[in-house]
């Protein structure tokens, strides 16, 4: 079951921060930061089911909407939930889909270029180690 996630979700809300850290240590998805986008209409959180299983977090750029993040925890990975979640915006928006991968991670291009992305360019020396970002999008009519 995917759930939208709401302010009023609290505990889902950090359900999916302790996720984040655990997947992400670098990353930057505070508790706090997690609220304040369930508050805005530009963003919308995605969860599978309220043990947050996966979760999905996109960003509103007016004429697409860019996956911020999307992550699945270790023990349900290649159970379908990243599809699960794709699958439910897909029939719930119309927007075409836009994200950036590291370049080395294959895993993920692989599964995006599954679903129906492809690679529209790439971002040298994008993330902080250097790496670069690989583009990609999944047009919508």
């Amino acid at each position: 079951m995917i759930i939208e996630v709401k302010k009023e979700n609290e505990d889902i809300i950090f359900k999916i921060s302790e996720l984040e850290k655990e997947i992400f240590p670098e990353s930057f998805y505070s508790v706090d930061m997690l609220k304040e986008m369930a508050e805005k209409n530009e963003y919308t959180i995605l969860v599978c089911d309220e043990e947050v299983k996966g979760y999905l977090l996109l960003h509103d750029s007016f004429d697409l909407y860019e996956i911020m993040k999307i992550a699945t925890k270790k023990e349900f990975r290649k159970n379908g939930i990243g599809n699960q979640l794709i699958d439910y915006y897909l029939s719930k928006y119309d927007k075409s889909l836009f994200l950036e991968v590291r370049e080395s991670n294959k895993v993920a291009q692989h599964f995006y270029e599954n679903i129906g992305f492809v690679v529209v360019g790439n971002r040298k020396n994008y993330y902080p180690n250097g790496e670069a970002a690989v583009l990609m999008s999944l047009e919508r009519n």
